[in-house]
């Protein structure tokens, strides 16, 4: 079984991008997270793992402000934005996968991306660079978005937090319900934007494919942070695997 205190994680010597720091967070009066730590350096890709229910999706919403913490401190590029309403942390240059997509279904997925540009500090990606990520993408934009395959809105979703010009994406299971072929592609995605010096968190039950692009992870169990450490450690050991995360 894993300890109940995180091993040490080899963080860059820099100030992170996004720094969580012992928050706890609740729905009502239930407690759902427990003095939680995650940071992710600039360019730096980190995976967020651990079962269902174990705190994931609530820690990103923390991060959002969707879920504000009721102690503790959320901290992105250099600023304290702990209690802040969304939208002014999106302005910042925060961008968000949410697992369900929440794209505008009526809409075309042209219309989707052109409402979601904005400037930040960060380099502004056009919609022609986001069909060079996604070359299909460029035959959905005429096509309103409730006409279009599950695959096919997650293109439109990742390319609407990139014209938002994000230094950091956080991604919300991004191979949930997608062909294995999509689920590269996203994978892909992630790499290059890691390449172009854009953070990403991500959190996925494809265990192993997302150990393939992490850098490093941490592992969320009942609301605390049970593990972190590099990538590595887990995809080259089986016996850790099994004993955080339940697979081989």
């Amino acid at each position: 079984m894993p300890a109940a205190a995180p091993a040490a994680a080899e963080r860059p010597a820099t100030a992170p991008m996004l720094a969580v720091d012992a928050i706890d967070t609740f729905y009502g009066e239930t407690q759902a997270l427990f003095g939680a730590s995650v940071d992710v350096a600039a360019g730096e890709v980190v995976a967020l793992l651990g079962p269902n229910g174990a705190g994931k999706t609530t820690l990103l919403r923390s991060v959002l402000g969707l879920t504000p913490p009721r102690r503790g401190r959320v901290r992105f590029d250099g600023r304290d934005v702990t209690g802040w309403p969304t939208h002014r942390i999106a302005r910042l240059g925060l961008g968000w996968v949410p697992d369900d997509r929440r794209v505008f279904p009526s809409l075309t997925a042209s219309r989707n991306l052109e409402i979601a540009a904005k400037r930040t500090r960060f380099p502004a990606r056009s919609v022609a660079s986001c069909c060079e990520l996604f070359p299909a993408l460029a035959h959905l934009l005429p096509r309103e978005c409730e006409n279009l395959s599950g695959g096919e809105m997650q293109m439109v979703s990742i390319s609407r937090a990139l014209v938002g010009a994000p230094g950091l994406v956080l991604f919300d299971e991004p191979s949930q319900g997608l062909a294995p072929k999509v689920v590269q592609d996203v994978m892909r995605t992630i790499l290059r934007l890691r390449d172009e010096g854009i953070a990403s968190l991500v959190v996925d039950q494809n265990v192993r494919t997302v150990l393939d692009v992490a850098d490093r992870v941490f592992v969320i169990r009942l609301g605390r942070i049970v593990h972190a450490g590099p990538a590595a450690g887990l995809r080259e050991d089986p016996a850790a695997r099994r004993d955080l995360l339940g697979i081989d």
